[in-house]
């Protein structure tokens, strides 16, 4: 479908590494739909890639510089890279354009919204056009996630700028004790700036009523409409051994198990042509209750988990939240996103994400997992398999 995608490698226990080091790539789908809509394109058609990083006096990405700390939390840098490029300024015209913006960080989550309080006109998803445009305060976006924008600058006078920046969330523990970076998850700052340099040079188009058309999965449909199948996230030893993939004895685990290259469980088998029900559980936080940092450490061990699955888009249905989260969850809630197609969703402490997925066109393994990629190495990752 068409939409705003990416590309990066995926070996078991180095993903982190080579993603955040630059094997990485954004490329953009086309068809027949989206052209009769009639969108801005060319040079108002503009991909933006957000990713943060750490960098030493030589101008060197450093990585897991605070090594199993920035495992366990993930790897988060204190320069904001927008196309590679720090304090990043995009020269426009007073026109409409049409961003498409990707968080290519390795565990970062940005609160966007415009500085001066204008909403954001969010038109597409991760899986592409929405049915119609909705408008946000802020969006949260995970790493993985895209975001599509309607930006109108026909009001603003030429030499005028507006910034984009990261509003302030809490972030759990992530956000409580950051990494070796010095920006914590969950910290404000600036992303870029939009600055009019030039009138705009033709008659820009209007933002069209209907965007795309969208088939709505319903709950009351899928095979296990009363009995969601559970993945619960958290942290354990899981099949990492004895010491852990991370040393510390420490593992992340989807319903107490890490990944294994062929493993697949009797819990993780659908059936071809099936509509299920699917719950990411991350307030439960047992990790299975196996290892030594397992459920033990119980809500000390709490973090969001942007869950991403191979082979498919799927559509939010919602989450559940746990009272003891409230006040976190109002940090983040205007901000996140059910309508359209995603293939990411970011599941937050102490609340459990409810999702419909279409299992149809092939069988084989898929891989799902946590997209903060050393929540991923350290074996927040596991395969499911489509049987005929």
């Amino acid at each position: 479908r068409a939409g705003t995608y990416w590309f990066h490698p995926h070996p078991d226990q180095l993903t982190g590494s080579q993603v955040y080091h630059g094997l990485a790539g954004l490329f953009i789908v086309s068809d027949d739909e989206e052209a009769q809509v009639g969108l801005p394109s060319g040079n108002y058609d503009l991909p933006l890639v957000l990713q943060d990083r750490q960098v030493d006096a030589n101008n060197q990405f450093v990585y897991l510089s605070a090594g199993n700390m920035d495992q366990m939390l993930g790897m988060l840098g204190d320069t904001i890279l927008v196309n590679g490029q720090p304090d990043f300024t995009l020269p426009a015209a007073a026109s409409v354009y049409r961003l498409r913006l990707l968080n290519g960080s390795n565990a970062r989550i940005y609160k966007l919204a415009w500085e001066d309080g204008t909403p954001l006109t969010v038109i597409g998803t991760d899986g592409g056009l929405l049915e119609a445009l909705i408008q946000r305060p802020y969006v949260m976006l995970a790493p993985a996630e895209r975001i599509e924008l309607w930006l109108d600058l026909h009001a603003r006078a030429v030499g005028s700028s507006l910034r984009l920046v990261s509003q302030s969330f809490d972030a759990g523990i992530s956000g409580m004790m950051g990494s070796s970076g010095a920006l914590a998850n969950g910290a404000p700052f600036p992303v870029l700036t939009v600055h009019v340099e030039r009138a705009g040079t033709s008659a820009s188009p209007a933002l069209p009523q209907k965007l795309s058309s969208i088939p709505r999965f319903q709950a009351t449909e899928a095979a296990n409409q009363g009995s969601p199948r559970t993945f619960t996230l958290g942290m354990g030893m899981g099949g990492g051994g004895m010491m852990g993939r991370g040393g510390m004895g420490m593992n992340w685990t989807i319903n107490g198990r890490s990944f294994e290259m062929k493993g697949v469980a009797r819990d993780e088998i659908v059936r071809l042509n099936t509509l299920e029900l699917w719950q990411y559980d991350n307030a439960t936080n047992s990790g299975g209750g196996r290892g030594m940092m397992g459920g033990g450490m119980g809500g000390m061990m709490q973090m969001p988990h942007p869950m991403h699955i191979h082979g498919l888009q799927f559509q939010i249905q919602g989450w559940d939240v746990d009272p003891a989260a409230q006040s976190a969850w109002d940090s983040v809630r205007e901000g996140l996103i059910t309508e359209g197609w995603k293939d990411t969703v970011l599941v937050m402490p102490g609340t459990r994400a409810r999702l419909l997925l279409k299992f149809e066109d092939y069988t084989g393994l898929f891989l799902q997992h946590c997209h903060i990629l050393e929540h991923e190495d350290l074996g927040m990752m596991r395969n499911y398999r489509v049987e005929g």
